[in-house]
């Protein structure tokens, strides 16, 4: 089976905010935002995720960055390897 991958973290390293910038830029509750870097969230409305999104992008293109970032910058699905199913 695979698993979903959280890489929150990791895109806010490349545009240089914190999780309190996200959360206070996309209007979404800290606790939120904190359970989805560390990966302990079971789920998240998609509404939530447009505005962290927003966020993201505003801020990445306020520092220059072209890059539009996307779902799979946030969350990521990790496939079963085929080494496991045999």
């Amino acid at each position: 089976m695979g698993q979903i991958h959280f890489k929150l973290n990791e895109t806010l390293e490349m545009i240089g905010a914190t999780r309190n910038k996200i959360a206070v830029e996309s209007k979404t509750r800290p606790a939120t935002i904190l359970d989805l870097a560390s990966g302990d969230t079971k789920t998240i409305k998609l509404e939530t995720l447009v505005n962290i999104l927003n966020a993201i992008n505003e801020i990445a293109h306020s520092h220059g960055l072209e890059k539009t970032f996307g779902i799979e910058d946030i969350i990521q699905f990790v496939p079963q390897s085929t080494e496991n199913t045999r």
